[in-house]
């Protein structure tokens, strides 16, 4: 059975744009769109019976209209939708564990914390077992521009390319592979030792990369593949090879706090400033 792309819709225009993006990427997997929306049950006591009523009846209108408006956009795809008891964290979690992706909204840094920007998004990139695709209701349709991805070539990031190389290839675009690393410091008083230093630091990321990429560039070799090698700050520059791009694609760091597992810094600092599309990929 094909699992759904599934997006989590609260009636924002956050979240109506993540539907809307939701919708034109189960079209591309020839999969079924899930749109759900979590409210509050019986079992929370901070809501009145009268309070509940009127949130089911907006939760269920915010999934009539959009499912009305998706459908008619899209006449033969299936759209599912759920209304579920309970806290849109726990329920979008339990959501990701059977869907092909997920899809929230999110809102730009700066504006009052929305359904990313608050603990909830934060929990559902960092914890949730399938991708997390991250939308702005404010930025321009770039469907047809190339996809953008960091990649870690020091580490593992199988997981980063196999998504980021299966969304190019969905999408008939290129595949902009950044590898973006502060260069260490070369003592030495030599201007020729500084310049061999940096041409050997080069030359090993470029390495790096190659093989990094070699198996999906043979696996998908009708994807149009660049190469990047920066010597700045990963985040920065991602953020800035995102503009304009269809999608940004970085994994999820492994590191686990006391508090469970939690997003790597570059890829929290991208979801707050990309402006386009970011996924979040877990990696194993």
């Amino acid at each position: 059975m094909v699992r759904p792309v599934t997006a989590g819709l609260d009636g924002s225009p956050e979240s109506l744009a993540a539907a809307d993006w939701a919708a034109h990427e189960a079209m591309l997997r020839d999969a079924p769109l899930r749109l759900v929306n979590a409210w509050p049950g019986p079992e929370q006591l901070d809501l009145t019976p009268g309070h509940e009523a009127a949130w089911h009846y907006w939760a269920e209108r915010a999934l009539r209209s959009a499912r009305a408006e998706l459908d008619a956009e899209h006449p033969e795809m299936p759209i599912l939708t759920d209304q579920i008891s309970g806290r849109p964290g726990p329920v979008l979690l339990a959501e990701a564990e059977r869907a092909e992706l997920l899809v929230v909204g999110s809102r730009s840094l700066g504006a009052v914390a929305g359904f990313f920007l608050g603990s909830v998004g934060l929990e559902l990139a960092a914890r949730a077992a399938a991708p997390v695709v991250l939308v702005r209701a404010d930025t321009p349709d770039t469907r047809g521009a190339d996809v953008v991805a960091g990649v870690d070539a020091r580490g593992s990031c199988d997981d980063v390319l196999e998504f980021a190389f299966d969304a190019a290839a969905r999408r008939a675009t290129g595949l902009l592979c950044v590898y973006a690393s502060r260069i260490p410091a070369i003592r030495g008083s030599a201007p020729w030792v500084v310049d061999v230093g940096l041409t050997d630091a080069r030359e090993e990321a470029e390495r790096a990369l190659g093989a990094a990429l070699a198996p999906w560039r043979d696996k998908y070799a009708e994807v149009r593949v660049v190469e990047e090698i920066a010597s700045d700050s990963p985040a920065r520059r991602l953020v800035a090879a995102a503009e304009g791009a269809a999608l940004l694609v970085v994994g999820r760091g492994p590191g686990r706090s006391g508090l469970g597992p939690r997003l790597g810094p570059v890829a929290q600092a991208v979801a707050h400033h990309a402006a386009c599309p970011v996924a979040v990929v877990p990696q194993s």
